[in-house]
């Protein structure tokens, strides 16, 4: 069945757009840009199919504004904007079109993404945390741990030899008791995404002036607390299932204590026992709550 175009006029609150009516009533509205692009005048004869063109075409207009709105503040995921565009309800073959479109002119790349996050964090935070915080993004984890390769175990020692040495500044301000201080920076280097073994190295170096042995056995202990007396490899393997099963679960929950019960039951179902759990989800969601 065909229309006759009766009338075209602009938009009030936005003039980027028009209004199109036929045989005297409001058919649709579409980018001002299609007028032209489809010839769009008053006294046009229009089927179905040629309606049909005209609103796909106005949908991929208004997902790639979308989409490099969305992109203008910082890099995103190819997951984070397929993930926007879905929730502003555009369909499927116009979500594809404007990945397409994104991808051609470079203004989504996964591993540029990456790269860059990791050029930033690196230097406030430990690889745990990193790592985290990209998974948390839908990041491909391949890519994740490609790029995690390339940090230097120096380069890691010098950036938590820096913030060890600020925080202890900063909490000796109102601790004085030297053990609770040093428990206190190594609780959060392990909360910024350090893990034991580093732990140790950065507060060997900053006790060094307090103990002949460099660490004392009461704040070795208190560092190898933090992980539950597991191997490195352990502590990242639950921290890794922990952080999946933090993903799901945030996509139909927002409420922070029902998370932490429903993470709790899961691993406690997967044989973890309580007091590793408790640091992991400790170190979680506090490091969530950092981002």
């Amino acid at each position: 069945m065909s229309s006759s175009i009766t009338k075209i006029e602009f938009q009030k609150k936005n003039k980027a757009r028009v209004n199109i009516y036929m045989d005297g009533e409001y058919a649709f509205a579409c980018d001002a840009q299609l007028v032209y692009i489809h010839n769009i005048t008053k006294g046009r004869v229009m089927d179905k199919e040629d309606l049909y063109s005209i609103v796909n075409e106005d949908n991929y207009i208004k997902g790639k504004t979308c989409a490099l709105h969305f992109l203008e503040r910082n890099f995103k995921s190819t997951k984070q904007v397929i993930d926007k565009l879905t929730m502003k309800e555009f369909d499927v073959k116009t979500i594809d079109r404007v990945m397409e479109f994104l991808r051609q002119y470079d203004f989504i790349d996964d591993t540029r993404f990456i790269k860059l996050y990791i050029k930033e964090k690196v230097r406030s935070c430990g690889k745990n945390k990193i790592k985290f915080a990209l998974l948390k993004k839908f990041l491909p984890k391949e890519l994740i741990n490609e790029e995690l390769g390339k940090i230097t175990n120096k380069q890691l020692l010098e950036t938590a030899l820096r913030l060890g040495s600020k925080k202890i500044v900063t909490l000796s301000k109102t601790e004085k008791d030297k053990q609770k201080l040093y428990k206190k920076t190594a609780d959060y280097l392990a909360r910024t995404g350090y893990d034991y073994e580093l732990i140790r190295k950065v507060m060997d170096e900053l006790t060094i002036d307090d103990n002949e042995d460099n660490l004392s056995d009461e704040i070795s202990l208190q560092i190898s607390e933090i992980y539950e007396d597991t191997s490195t490899q352990d502590y990242n393997n639950l921290y890794e299932l922990a952080s999946k099963r933090y993903n799901i679960l945030v996509r139909s929950e927002t409420e922070k204590i029902k998370i932490y019960k429903k993470l709790y039951d899961y691993l406690l179902r997967r044989g973890f026992r309580w007091e590793q759990i408790k640091k992991v989800l400790r170190n979680l969601i506090n490091g969530v709550e950092d981002e």
